[in-house]
Parts: C-alpha cells; sequence; structure tokens
C-alpha cells in the first residue's frame, strides 16, 4: 500500500468521518499543545468520559520492539470476547493479526506520529469485520522515545452494512471477533496524519 500523509481534515473530505476517532483525534491533537505529541500526564480520562470504551493505552517497551496493553476499553473488550489489559502484544494476539498490530505499533512509536489505519478482517465463518484504528504516540517531551501509544478502534460489521455503507456502527452483531478466527486481513487506507 503507497504511504500517504494527509491533513485530519481531509480525511473528512473523503467521507471518513467517524465521531469517535475524530473525537480522539481532536482532544489528543489539543493535548499536544506546541510539541510534537502529548505526553500520558496529558491525557486525563474525566476529560474524555464518553470515549473511554472506545480507548486504549499501549506501553512501548525495549524500545519500541515490544508491546503490552495498558488498558483497553470496554466496547473493545466486548467485540473482541476478551480483556487483554496487562498482556503483551505477542501473547494476546496470534500470527498474522499480531505482526499486523506490531508493524503498526513500532511505525508509530519510531516515527512519533499519528496513523489512521481501516482494515476489513475476515473471520471464520464468513464473517467480516471493518476497523478504524487511530493510534497516537505519547512521549515524556519532544527529545524522549515515544514510552505509550494512545489508541482507538471502531467496528462496523459487514453484515450490516448498506451496500457502499462502511459507516454504520456495530450493532446486534454476532460477537465475539476472535483473533484466532481471522482467515484475511485487507487493508483499505492507511494515513499519517498530522
Amino acid at each position: 500500500m503507497a504511504e500517504q500523509r494527509v491533513e485530519f481534515i481531509s480525511l473528512q473530505h473523503n467521507g471518513l468521518q467517524d465521531s469517535v476517532i475524530s473525537d480522539v483525534w481532536r482532544y489528543w491533537r489539543g493535548s499536544c499543545g506546541d510539541r510534537i505529541c502529548p505526553s500520558r500526564a496529558d491525557i486525563d480520562p474525566i476529560d474524555i468520559p464518553k470515549l473511554l470504551p472506545h480507548i486504549g493505552l499501549i506501553d512501548v517497551l525495549d524500545g519500541g520492539q515490544r508491546f503490552r496493553y495498558r488498558l483497553i476499553g470496554t466496547h473493545m473488550n466486548d467485540v473482541f470476547g476478551a480483556n487483554f489489559t496487562g498482556q503483551y502484544l505477542d501473547e494476546a494476539k496470534e500470527g498474522t493479526y499480531a505482526a499486523f498490530l506490531h508493524e503498526m505499533y513500532a511505525a508509530v512509536a519510531g516515527r512519533k506520529e499519528a496513523l489512521f489505519s481501516e482494515s476489513v478482517f475476515g473471520y471464520r465463518p464468513d464473517r467480516f469485520l471493518n476497523i478504524r484504528r487511530l493510534i497516537l504516540p505519547l512521549a515524556v517531551d519532544d527529545d524522549s522515545p515515544v514510552n505509550m501509544l494512545l489508541f482507538s478502534n471502531t467496528f462496523q460489521s459487514q453484515a450490516s452494512l448498506a451496500p457502499g455503507d462502511v459507516r454504520q456502527t456495530l450493532k446486534g452483531v454476532d460477537r465475539p471477533y476472535r483473533s484466532d478466527d481471522i482467515v484475511e486481513i485487507q487493508d483499505v487506507d492507511r494515513y499519517w496524519l498530522r
């Protein structure tokens, strides 16, 4: 997939409208001040209570080579049928999915830039899930490496979508979507944001 770098506002013009992703982006951007990215201390859950079910924190360890889920929102736990809080990525996810996530987490940590991704996951038996992901770096200051990632996921079941509509929310869907049931991952879009 060709790498693209866009202003977040252009995502809105491209029809990639998602209120949760947009709200998380605006909160993170506002927390940056004049820095490249905010620190964990700048992120206060009291400021964003409606977003908490849709966000998580990941510890960046071993120079960006290992990742541990510090916190995962309740909506994500519900969709995936498990709470991965406290687990390392390589313990919580398997195979292609673990590699897919590791590549994105490591890239965000290494580049110290925000990443938007939209993917379609094929699950056994004949289920599909569209996942929009916003992965945001956190660092103590501009001279320090990324030590944590703030992320948000939103989900749309392909079964609940009207033809051509990938913007509905996940409701009444056969859950959970477990990583060991994934048979295919298709990237739809991936953008570095500024």
